[in-house]
């Protein structure tokens, strides 16, 4: 295993303690990490560019194979999560700023991490790829819409501008970096292993930019977001448990959904807050990328406690345990 596959199998084993001490450290002190949070956009383009550089066609199979799986984490994930924030923020009666930054999360397409985490929870990595590529796909024109139908009730919010730097930050890097992988991907495979660590690092120096230009407001009244944001993030499991249960899917197919649609892109939610408003709209992103993070690895760890009693059979969504082995390795090196 080389330098960078050995870097990036340590980030996927220790993620929610690599997430926890760079946001800790950020909050104590940002003077060291406020310099980030000039980058942010560029990071995360960073980080959508190099999954357009990863991106296969097996990381699409299960559009293909179960499409409507795919579609209703897209569907539930748009539909519930923004109207989720939206009731959530005004139960905790929060500030304009933050409530709008809460919504902000609630119209994010799905986060970064949670293909890592779906494979931790020794669930259908396959959905989990595929829906998580889908739902970023769609998030220029989903995100400034919702946003606009749920945060119009806190401010004004124009579509263009939004739907202009999704395109730019997300769509673009993305559109990128799958042409320079279907035109030169063989001549790639030299920097193959460092493009996953090069992408963890961006997004934690996202994470840090905005925990550390929000550090004071975090300390001030850092427990309302924690506990709103956790409150939004468990509904969206709870929300994807409710729908595959009443559509009996398999165990693994259940775990992927409710991951996806609990785990929401705080990076973006962040970058985008500091792009169009100021740093307490960010806040709730900020928040948002360290408890999502902790709480899947949370989640994922009480999978696998489960799973060491009553192993959940590979054959309900894979052909076979070679295939599920070959999937778990190309997430494991690939995904971030």
């Amino acid at each position: 295993m080389g330098f960078f596959a050995r870097i990036n199998g340590y980030f996927n084993r220790y993620l929610a303690i690599i997430v926890l001490v760079v946001g800790l450290g950020a909050l104590l002190a940002p003077q060291a990490f406020i310099w980030a949070s000039s980058y942010t956009s560029i990071f995360l383009s960073l980080v959508m560019f190099t999954m357009g550089l990863t991106m296969k066609p097996h990381d699409f199979s299960e559009v293909f194979k179960h499409p409507l799986q795919v579609l209703l984490v897209a569907v539930v994930q748009f539909g519930f999560m923004p109207a989720s924030a939206y009731v959530v923020a005004k139960l905790f009666n929060l500030p304009q700023e933050m409530a709008l930054g809460l919504i902000f999360v609630g119209c994010a397409p799905g986060g970064t991490s949670s293909n890592v985490i779906t494979f931790l929870a020794n669930g259908n990595v396959a959905l989990s790829v595929s829906a998580t590529s889908v739902s970023t796909l769609l998030s220029p024109f989903m995100t400034p819409l919702l946003l606009a139908a749920y945060g119009g009730a806190y401010i004004d919010i124009a579509f263009w501008p939004m739907f202009l730097s999704i395109v730019k930050i997300v769509l673009l890097p993305i559109v990128i970096g799958i042409a320079i992988n279907y035109f030169a991907g063989a001549r790639l495979n030299g920097v193959q292993d460092f493009l996953p660590s090069l992408s963890s690092l961006a997004v934690l120096l996202v994470l840090a930019g905005s925990v550390a230009i929000n550090a004071d407001t975090l300390k001030a009244t850092g427990w309302v977001i924690v506990a709103a944001v956790l409150i939004h993030n468990i509904s969206g499991y709870m929300a994807g448990y409710l729908v595959c249960k009443f559509r009996h899917y398999d165990i693994p197919s259940t775990r992927a959904i409710a991951i996806e649609i609990g785990m929401q892109n705080g990076g973006l939610a962040s970058t985008l807050a500091l792009q169009h408003f100021n740093p307490n709209v960010a806040l709730a992103g900020a928040a948002t990328t360290v408890l999502h993070t902790l709480v899947g690895t949370l989640y994922a760890s009480a999978c696998q406690r489960k799973d060491q009693k009553a192993p959940v059979p590979d054959a309900e969504f894979y052909k076979d345990k070679e295939e599920a082995a070959e999937e778990g390795q190309v997430l494991a090196e690939e995904k971030i």
